[in-house]
């Protein structure tokens, strides 16, 4: 039995987005729904439900983004963190740790003008944050060495304006926007971001933002364009039915990452040819996805709204 669309939004405000992902907790969940304009309300009802516990909203299209190539959603989710906000917050916390004050929160300060206003010579000011920075941010094992180095010199870059064209090849680095690597050099970055390390970066990420006391973040995919054949298809991204098949796999291990990525929830949007047995794009031919979100029993009295999987209506 379906479930209404907006039973299913309340539930997923209480049971997640309000506390749990707050908390640090993360979830991933598919929604198929059979008519578009039932897929195209629930995108909208979540954007708002985002908007309005303060998360941090992705949506992610596959009729313009390569879902089969993780590093993408990893690209999409760089571009729409504030990352001048998120990096201000982590260095007011850095000199707060180090016992000290930020006399104008949300202001971009340089060391000298910080190191006045705390009344300590700028030397020994700049050497005990430098300490605290290393604590906080390169001794973190559960970020990945790259990210980690990337974020430091970030950091110094906000200290300093005269570096912004490293900031910018940084930013560039993880929106998927850097020509070469020779632009990020002077950060020790050892390698673009790919499919070999796209999943690292991604729970580096999300425990980075967890630092920068960021909410939680809801990463919107809607798949209805892959599960459409060549002949539908007007406009946007063609799937193959093995480029189908490499999407399931990056979001079989979104769902076995999901305990690892910090104050995250996924919702998958699909349309009823996900659970169409005889169409070729359909979660019976991926049985690695298939078992982790198809519930093989179902109680008579309906359906789990808070199921891997739920059908709307």
């Amino acid at each position: 039995m379906a479930i209404a669309v907006d039973e299913w939004l309340g539930l997923i405000r209480r049971e997640y987005l309000q506390s749990y992902l707050p908390d640090g907790g993360s979830a991933v969940r598919f929604v198929v729904a059979p008519a578009e304009q039932v897929g195209d309300r629930v995108l909208h009802g979540l954007q708002q439900e985002a908007q309005a516990s303060n998360l941090i909203c992705v949506k992610i299209d596959a009729a313009a983004t390569k879902l089969h190539m993780l590093q993408n959603i990893f690209f999409a989710v760089g571009r729409e963190v504030d990352w001048d906000r998120v990096l201000q917050r982590r260095l007011e916390l850095i000199v707060a740790e180090s016992g000290y004050v930020w006399p104008e929160p949300g202001k971009r300060l340089g060391m000298p003008e910080l190191a006045a206003a705390n009344t300590v010579a700028k030397g020994l000011f700049q050497r005990q944050i430098s300490q605290q920075l290393t604590r906080a941010v390169w001794d973190d094992a559960a970020m990945a060495q790259d990210f980690r180095s990337a974020m430091l010199f970030l950091l110094d870059t906000r200290l300093d304006d005269s570096r912004d064209t490293l900031r910018d090849g940084l930013i560039g680095w993880l929106t998927g926007r850097l020509r070469r690597l020779t632009e990020v050099k002077e950060a020790r970055i050892g390698a673009k971001i790919g499919r070999h390390n796209a999943r690292v970066m991604l729970k580096s990420l999300c425990h980075w933002l967890r630092s920068c006391e960021a909410p939680g973040m809801l990463i919107l995919i809607d798949i209805r364009q892959l599960l459409k054949e060549r002949r539908d298809i007007r406009d946007g991204i063609v799937y193959t039915p093995a480029a189908v098949l490499d999407v399931y796999e990056v979001l079989r291990q979104t769902i076995d990452d999901a305990s690892e990525l910090e104050g995250v929830f996924v919702a998958v949007i699909a349309d009823g040819g996900l659970l169409d047995s005889g169409s070729r794009r359909s979660l019976d031919r991926y049985a690695a996805l298939h078992m982790r979100v198809r519930n093989d029993v179902r109680p008579e009295q309906g359906d789990n709204p808070l199921a891997p999987l739920v059908e709307l209506q």
